[in-house]
């Protein structure tokens, strides 16, 4: 075989392991977006979820006692706004459950990834027995709110500015907690961070945050692929352009490390050191990033993700507690 025609094939297989590449790197894009980010694919988690195809292995709803989600459900009141892209976002409202309400004191708390507000029930019946009247929103494409695409919290965060908004524009003087979990306390920091927001947004608390939407749909992909993070990184690329066409979203506006690096609102971080969904030294590493000068962080010893309440609830309130009393303009 003459030296040309060896060069010949040697280029031929490298083309055809290039286009081999090219179009697994493809597929793969095409697929996460599908099934982790097109709520409407029928094989995709949200719809697997909706028929209660994950009922054995999902325990997100673990959390919420018979008592807390009694209570959610005999107490709740339907809200409706229009996100800035005219969906229909809904959210459910409480009044304060005690004899001394605290005046113009509001509470958002937002559930994470394929979640559902009656998640918040914990977190928003004890809001509401300090007084503070609450919404649980369900994030664009969850529950009863419209929408199609999720995108890590870079659109998110401005459905969570548009109840804020809401409140504010009934009740001028709010004073508002953010309180997000997973996704959805990645959506509040966004929120919180915005040089736009609202002033009455007066703290933060994020549970169990990741750093980045692109880098945790790696992890995610990789852990579910058992595969190394590397490999799944051009497969995310490509994602995040099918999803910029989609959906107006880029992955790379979900970079919440960036985001707390303005973030002047008080925040408090927490998280457990047992986190296996999320880097438990996302907390840590947010923390210290952030740009406010109230800050705290908090990780609980042995707590799995969004899991540090019912690991340990005495410490947890008592932090958010002590914090919120701490904060200027919520005394």
């Amino acid at each position: 075989m003459s030296s040309s025609s060896a060069n010949r094939i040697i280029t031929a297989v490298a083309g055809a392991g290039a286009a081999v590449a090219a179009a697994t790197v493809t597929g793969a894009g095409v697929a996460l977006v599908r099934i982790a980010l097109d709520t409407t694919y029928p094989k995709s988690i949200f719809a697997r979820k909706r028929l209660d195809h994950f009922a054995d292995y999902d325990d997100a709803g673990d959390h919420v006692s018979e008592e807390s989600r009694r209570w959610f459900e005999q107490t709740r009141q339907p809200v409706v706004i229009r996100s800035y892209d005219h969906l229909k976002l809904h959210a459910w409202r409480f009044d304060p459950d005690t004899a001394k309400p605290a005046p113009h004191h509001y509470a958002v708390c937002v559930h994470g990834y394929s979640g559902d507000p009656e998640e918040m029930a914990p977190w928003a019946q004890h809001y509401a027995a300090m007084g503070y009247t609450v919404f649980t929103p369900a994030l664009r494409a969850h529950e009863l709110s419209e929408g199609r695409y999720v995108t890590m919290g870079a659109i998110e965060s401005r459905d969570v500015k548009q109840w804020v908004n809401f409140i504010v524009s009934n009740d001028p003087q709010a004073k508002i907690v953010l309180h997000g979990n997973s996704m959805g306390a990645a959506s509040v920091l966004f929120a919180g961070a915005n040089p736009c927001h609202a002033p009455n947004i007066k703290a933060i608390v994020s549970d169990s945050a990741f750093t980045a939407g692109a880098s945790q749909l790696a992890h995610s992909m990789a852990d579910a692929l058992h595969v190394p993070r590397a490999l799944t990184r051009p497969s995310i690329a490509f994602a995040n352009l099918l999803l910029k066409r989609a959906a107006a979203a880029s992955l790379a506006d979900a970079d919440v490390l960036a985001a707390v690096r303005h973030l002047t609102v008080p925040t408090l971080f927490i998280q457990g050191d047992a986190d296996t969904i999320v880097d438990p030294s996302s907390a840590r590493t947010l923390y210290e990033a952030c740009a406010s000068n109230d800050c705290e962080l908090l990780v609980v010893d042995g707590a799995p993700h969004v899991a540090s309440l019912m690991t340990d609830p005495q410490l947890y309130w008592s932090t958010v507690d002590r914090f919120l009393h701490g904060v200027p303009g919520l005394d």
